[in-house]
């Protein structure tokens, strides 16, 4: 990588380019510390607003020297393997940002003007060259071939991404003391991510490079192995600054790796803004936009590592790690000079969970996997697997052998045939569940004690290792045939509800039996209507959610849950298709809002008019078919990934009748009094599921 330096801004305030000039970001706002260390103090903004960013950067290839603010002392125009390599780097920030980049012919309507000189520099905004940027001889990068570029994992091309990210307003990652002292030079990454593995704005290309803080000369990976893309910290810093995009939220995407070139695939086309490097590396950082994403990596027969969770990252094939060192000597694979991952994993922005990584495939070896706070699909095909689930209500599978798996805080299920469940242990299986394919299982092939149960058919069993006081197990047939399956549930006894008085946290568990509110076409369901203790007159409704998460026929079940009429009356929700789950939503002080005689022509639906689905972790629009959209009133429902900041509004659980109790919170989760019995309900199975005391 080339030395790009940042000017320091002095004397009078820059002037405006294109409508642009720097305008000033508040330090303090930004929490994470290696996030904060790349930035500088400004970002591009209108004149007209310096407190709101640009959205729209207009940039220029410069014909000439006297193209910028400042000639430099040599100059050429850049190759067209690099203007390609431009235009990939500005792909990727529209694709993390909100940015968005024009091509203009005349630099004056440029903000950031581009050439080659004697050395890789660029002015960030608001310094009195803002947005000059050059390419030294280390920003040179291959031509294409036969339309192919041959820049990704090349040096040039991370020189090229490292001096537009100074363009656009990052900062060196790395601790250097400059004379004259540029500001914030001192401000580094911490010591364990202060690599190129989660910046391309640090010089050191691998952990413990040595950096010299006083003379600063970076460090550089083997050809082929550089970055193929921002890094963890630079699409954090970068978002900071010009917010996050989530264009593709309510959309479904598969990621493949190709496990001889490296290229990224996603649903089988290759991804936008990717490529591969000469020596098929991967070796990137990547940002879903929000999309419900699947890794897919049963390609991949290695033992493979692979963390969902946000800033960590997947380890599936050996021989494609990239070799931080450009030293000859250091052969690939060697420790301390190896990229500890293949892919690594974007941090969250703002808290906000769409973006995280939904579901992951992994192949025959002996696999790790670790889950993060969404609801996640973890399949660990053949091999002995070991699984980590974490927040959100997951769905494992391990595959053939036996496997170990700890569940996390939410409502897991391992789902496999027995055959394959056959020798697999769960610990904290807590309010857990094991749903059995192709079998009919009942209270005869559970044993247990107050800390273990044996779930056993034959000669198959599986061990569930948890705390099982104050609750009963639940076995929930569904199907018959092929298609029979039997859900196996701890759940527990529902809290003692009280106006005005908060539930125990870790009572509220949202719906801790969804195999129980799950059809197979013949089953039938009822819900009784049991109490309402609220300032609020709300409204009540259901709605069903096909296998593939997306939410249809809903209706609204009680108009006004302060009739005083209402407790007691029972509502009959039919018998749904086979896979399909039922879902509550309650709409808070619905009747004051719309009115008792809501027309049945209800739907939800992401802002986009797509039918909303649970597994986008996106709050849907209520939407009626003859009024249009319903936003005067806020909306809760059962499922966590649809309420504001992803938080339960429901608990839920058994009492002496053989019913599901649900009790819903009807003010948003934080604020709320937290007694989740402003609306009580329970729900009804026939026939009667077996529970097991």
């Amino acid at each position: 990588m080339a030395i790009g330096g940042i000017p320091v801004p002095s004397g009078p305030p820059a002037p405006a380019r294109a409508g642009l000039t720097g305008g000033e970001i508040d330090l303090a706002q930004v929490i994470d510390a290696n996030t904060n260390a790349l930035l500088y103090f400004h970002r591009w903004a209108p004149v007209t607003d310096l407190s709101r960013p640009a959205t729209l950067i207009p940039y220029t290839f410069a014909a000439s020297a006297s193209d910028f603010s400042s000639e430099p002392a040599s100059f050429a125009g850049v190759t067209n393997a690099q203007q390609e390599a431009v235009h990939t780097t500005f792909d990727l920030v529209s694709s993390y940002t909100l940015l968005s980049f024009r091509f203009v012919g005349q630099p004056a309507d440029a903000a950031i003007r581009i050439a080659q000189s004697d050395g890789s520099r660029a002015s960030p905004p608001d310094s009195l060259t803002q947005g000059d940027t050059f390419f030294g001889p280390n920003g040179v990068v291959p031509d294409s071939v036969n339309g192919v570029p041959k820049y990704f994992g090349s040096d040039g091309f991370l020189t090229i991404m490292h001096e537009l990210g100074h363009a656009f307003g990052l900062k060196h990652g790395h601790s250097e003391t400059l004379n004259p002292p540029s500001p914030r030079s001192e401000v580094a990454l911490a010591a364990n991510v202060n690599d190129n593995e989660f910046s391309i704005m640090t010089y050191a290309s691998w952990l413990g490079s040595p950096i010299d803080q006083f003379k600063p000369v970076p460090t550089s990976a083997k050809e082929g192995s550089a970055p193929q893309s921002f890094m963890m910290y630079d699409i954090a810093a970068l978002q900071s600054l010009y917010g996050a995009n989530y264009a593709k939220v309510g959309s479904t995407d598969l990621y493949r790796w190709d496990g001889a070139t490296g290229q990224e695939t996603i649903n089988g086309s290759a991804a936008p803004a990717t490529g591969h490097s000469e020596t098929g590396k991967i070796f990137s950082t990547v940002w879903t936009q929000g999309a419900t994403a699947t890794y897919d990596l049963h390609s991949f027969g290695q033992n493979q590592v692979d963390d969902l969770r946000p800033g960590h990252f997947l380890k599936f094939s050996d021989g494609q790690l990239a070799n931080l060192t450009n030293d000859q000597n250091v052969p690939d694979g060697t420790p301390g000079f190896t990229a500890q991952g293949n892919i690594y994993n974007a941090l969250v922005f703002h808290g906000d969970l769409r973006s995280l990584i939904a579901n992951l495939v992994t192949g025959p070896g002996n696999d790790t996997l670790i889950g993060n706070d969404r609801d996640n699909h973890l399949s660990g095909g053949a091999g002995h697997d070991t699984i980590y689930t974490n927040g959100g209500d997951d769905i494992v599978s391990g595959g053939p052998d036996a496997d170990t798996i700890y569940f996390g805080s939410g409502h897991d299920t391992l789902r496999d045939p027995l055959v394959d469940l056959n020798g697999d242990t769960v610990f904290d299986f807590g309010q857990g569940a094991v749903d059995v394919l192709g079998a009919a299982l009942g209270r005869a092939n559970l044993f247990h004690t107050g800390t273990q149960a044996t779930l056993s058919s034959g000669n198959a069993s599986v061990t569930l290792n948890g705390t099982f006081a104050d609750g009963e197990f639940v076995f929930s047939q569904r199907g018959s045939g092929a298609d029979a399956h039997t859900t196996v549930a701890f759940v527990p006894y529902l809290p003692t509800l009280q106006e005005a008085v908060a539930v125990n946290p870790q009572a509220i568990n949202g719906i801790a039996a969804q195999g129980f509110l799950t059809g197979d076409g013949s089953s039938h369901f009822t819900v009784d209507f049991r109490s309402a203790q609220s300032a609020f007159a709300n409204q009540l409704g259901w709605y069903q959610v096909s296998a593939d998460g997306r939410i249809h026929d809903a209706h609204l079940l009680v108009g006004n849950t302060l009739d005083p009429g209402m407790p007691g009356r029972s509502f009959d929700l039919g018998a749904p298709g086979n896979g399909e789950r039922i879902g509550f939503f309650l709409i808070q002080n619905g009747n004051t809002s719309y009115g008792s005689n809501l027309p049945d022509d209800l739907s939800f639906v992401l802002p986009n008019g797509q039918a909303a689905n649970v597994e986008s972790w996106q709050a849907p629009v209520l939407r009626s078919g003859s009024l249009g959209a319903l936003t005067t009133a806020p909306v809760f429902h059962s499922f966590a990934g649809l309420n504001p900041d992803w938080m339960p509004q429901v608990l839920s659980g058994l009492q002496s009748a053989r019913e599901l109790m649900i009790g819903f919170e009807d003010v948003r989760f934080f604020g709320a009094d937290r007694d989740y019995q402003d609306v009580v309900i329970a729900v009804h199975f026939t026939p009667h599921d077996d529970r097991v005391v």
